[in-house]
């Protein structure tokens, strides 16, 4: 039976991006890069028996933990919840046709976070190849999966939301709008008023569109 709790596992140290926010960034060469054992998640999972397994990153991205594939395998088997969080770069169409044949329940969900349009993403997701992260949404769309398209309100990319909106309702994609808590004053990247944070909010999602 399931605890009602979330897990939360940190795949991998490893990401391809270079986000300035990002301690990988601002701790740069101060840290060993890892990897999870895939054994030791096991035992976490089966001793906790959480309600979901978030694979989420704060030092890496989990799309790039060489055994992930056989991870979220084991995790269907066992018929554990799941979702992913990356940023969807760097892997080629056959890596994630992979993932996607790896697992059959719909409701397991894969984030996206990709900051902008194609002209506007790197601004902050630096090292971004868009495409490859649009079209592995995409296919995951066709396969049936619940895809998730993450985007935080910056300068540089709150006027394309409505854009956004429609490229994602096209494609079939679930646009969700997530703020940032992080923001320095007098930030050059920080959005209009209307995408702060309100006192206690805590940077969860504002709105689903």
């Amino acid at each position: 039976m399931n605890s009602g709790m979330l897990l939360h596992l940190e795949m991998t140290k490893r990401c391809l991006l270079e986000c300035p926010k990002c301690p990988r960034t601002i701790y740069k060469g101060r840290y060993t890069i890892d990897d999870l054992n895939i054994d030791h998640a096991k035992e976490l999972v089966i001793k906790t028996k959480p309600r979901i397994v978030n694979m989420c990153g704060n030092l890496g991205d989990p799309i790039y933990h060489p055994r992930l594939i056989e991870f979220i395998t084991w995790l269907e088997e066992e018929n554990y919840s799941w979702d992913l969080h990356t940023n969807g770069s760097g892997k080629k169409q056959s890596w994630w046709q992979e993932l996607y044949d790896c697992y059959e329940t719909k409701y397991n969900k894969i984030w996206f976070g990709v900051d902008g349009l194609a002209d506007t993403a790197h601004n902050y997701r630096v090292g971004i190849n868009w495409q490859q992260s649009f079209d592995a949404m995409c296919l995951g769309v066709k396969q049936g999966k619940d895809i998730y398209w993450q985007w935080i309100p910056f300068s540089f990319n709150e006027h394309q939301i409505d854009d956004a909106k429609k490229l994602a309702t096209d494609n079939g994609i679930n646009l969700v709008l997530r703020l940032s808590a992080r923001w320095d004053k007098n930030d050059p990247l920080m959005p209009s008023p209307k995408w702060l944070p309100t006192e206690g909010h805590d940077g969860n999602i504002k709105e689903m569109l």
